[in-house]
């Protein structure tokens, strides 16, 4: 596909709406979105619940379900990247405007909840212990397992006027430089999973710091916000490929997949890898799959925003643009319902049932509540900033809103 740089016939140039500028919505982002976010949901269902299976081979399959949803953490920065690009390249950027939203929209429920998660399962702290270890897993993430996905997007959002002008800079060179950028993205995994993951540089105490908090650092992601970002340039370029190639898009999709697998049964059968690391996230076979994967969906949500009605929405976009914006609250809220059915309800469940329809039952009771519940506080006044959103009046919900340029809000 030749690409050549030219700034008008790249993003869509903003138009005036209440004395302001602004994108067009784009309505690709919208299942983009929701779907990643329940795609998060499956993984920490699948992965958590692989002790109701007591067979040899159900253990293995249910690790490789775990290992082609591993998807996830990448397809969430390259939206975050997607739509902060599309909403902010090539207009007049704001910084303390731009801050401003990003703390109250995403900044502050993330502390909220947060703090919420160190008080729910770490009981019976004192005040000075809990201020303390609020703290700290703020700073790191870790007060839910989940929560390392907002806090890379807080990171990104830090260095996201450094970004614009490297996107500024490499835009009329897009083919080098994700060529560049996916070459050190699978370097950087090759090193990591030989050597510090399941090597000795692990020993030592500076790296086993890195070890233990990488996942949460933005830069351990860097292709998939390059990725991101030039196809957000590109994305009439982008788009017209992918509806033209679809079938090219399915077959390496399956190729991909088909290769994950058999690395994996590679992999534990006979390298004898610890399923640990098996199903490890930074590994190299990782981007070139995750890569596939993103191809795969933008396609499929290309596909769908194609066919408009009279009116120029694709069909049931209003349920997907719904989904959209209460998927940063189900990024927030589903481990505190996830928790109690792994735990509590799931070892109820009659034996004699399948393992996948019992897994199926915990993700689907924890992606409807979630989901439901992130779509209470939407509406309701105040308690909606605790999901990022604010409530707006009905005669605006039908206009153009500005992307918050992250994979969930």
């Amino acid at each position: 596909m030749a690409i050549q740089y030219a700034p008008e016939k790249t993003i869509e140039q903003p138009v005036k709406q209440n004395g302001r500028a602004k994108r067009a919505h784009l309505y690709e982002l919208d299942p983009l979105r929701a779907v990643t976010a329940l795609c998060v949901i499956g993984v920490h269902a699948v992965a958590l619940s692989v002790f109701i299976n007591h067979s040899v081979w159900g253990v293995l399959v249910q690790n490789a379900v775990v290992v082609a949803l591993h998807y996830t953490r990448e397809i969430f920065m390259f939206v975050s990247a997607f739509a902060l690009t599309y909403v902010y390249f090539g207009k007049p950027f704001q910084t303390g405007q731009f801050y401003k939203k990003r703390a109250i929209g995403v900044l502050i429920p993330y502390c909220i909840w947060s703090a919420l998660y160190v008080l729910v399962f770490q009981p019976g702290l004192s005040p000075g212990a809990f201020l303390r270890t609020t703290a700290i897993d703020i700073l790191n993430g870790s007060a839910s397992y989940q929560l390392y996905f907002i806090l890379i997007s807080i990171e990104f959002y830090l260095v996201f006027p450094l970004f614009m002008k490297f996107m500024k800079l490499v835009a009329p060179h897009p083919w080098k430089t994700l060529a560049i950028s996916f070459a050190l993205q699978v370097v950087l995994m090759y090193l990591d999973f030989q050597y510090l993951q399941q090597g000795t540089l692990n020993s030592s105490g500076f790296w086993h710091f890195v070890n233990q908090y990488q996942a949460s650092f933005f830069l351990t992601y860097q292709f998939y916000f390059v990725l991101g970002g030039l196809a957000a340039i590109y994305m009439e370029q982008v788009r017209a490929f992918l509806l033209r190639h679809g079938w090219l898009v399915v077959a390496c999709f399956a190729v991909a997949l088909l290769g994950l697998w058999t690395y994996f049964y590679i992999q534990v059968q006979y390298q004898r890898v610890p399923l640990g690391f098996a199903t490890s996230v930074l590994q190299p076979d990782m981007v070139f799959f995750s890569l596939a994967v993103i191809v795969m969906f933008s396609w499929l949500a290309a596909k769908w925003a194609r066919r408009v009605d009279a009116a120029g929405h694709p069909r049931g976009y209003r349920f997907w643009r719904t989904l959209s914006d209460a998927s940063f609250g189900v990024y927030l809220v589903h481990v505190m319902i996830l928790e109690p059915l792994l735990h509590t309800w799931l070892p109820t469940l009659p034996v004699g049932w399948p393992v996948a329809l019992r897994v199926f039952l915990v993700w689907f009771l924890t992606a409807s509540a979630s989901m439901i519940f992130s779509i209470a506080l939407m509406n309701i006044p105040v308690a909606s900033r605790l999901v990022g959103r604010k409530k707006a009046s009905p005669r605006l919900e039908m206009g153009t809103r500005a992307q918050k340029g992250v994979a969930t809000p």
